[in-house]
């Protein structure tokens, strides 16, 4: 038996403008994605993202704020043109259909945490021979918010 729920994954932009859903059963892929086109459009060392075969990730509203572009032979994106959210790569290779899309996109608690973050967590870092070296080590100091404006973490 699955933990994961048959009630689809839903999301939208920053803005709210542009919606989309996915169905749990049509998951492939939870990644953090080190490739350099993810690291400039993320503008980050990473990018996390969640993958669904084909075209079973679905916008369901605000299409007509979509643009798009092609980043490579093999990658068109699609971002808010309201609020410039990245909202869905659609994979052009013709071996591997699928689109993708931020984890960040997913809707959130009340907490701000992503629901069902179980479920879409990464499980595979990708094309690690780009990563950004020693970025994400341990051994920095960590802050609730802002640096020196908030609660520093310790351990």
């Amino acid at each position: 038996m699955s933990d994961v729920s048959a009630d689809p994954y839903r999301g939208s932009c920053l803005c709210g403008a542009v919606r989309i859903v996915a169905s749990p059963s049509s998951k492939i892929f939870s990644v953090i994605c080190h490739c350099t086109l993810c690291q400039r459009l993320g503008s980050a060392a990473g990018q996390a993202l969640v993958g669904f075969a084909g075209q079973s990730l679905r916008v369901v509203e605000g299409g007509d704020h979509l643009d798009s572009y092609d980043t490579s032979a093999g990658m068109t994106r699609h971002r808010c043109r309201t609020c410039g959210s990245s909202v869905y790569n659609q994979s052009k290779l013709p071996d591997f259909d699928f689109r993708d899309c931020p984890l960040a996109m997913f809707e959130r608690d009340d907490d701000g945490i992503i629901k069902r973050l179980d479920e879409l967590r990464p499980t595979t870092h990708i094309f690690c021979a780009h990563r950004t070296p020693r970025l994400a080590e341990e051994d920095v100091t960590r802050f609730v918010g802002h640096a020196g404006q908030s609660e520093k973490i310790e351990g």
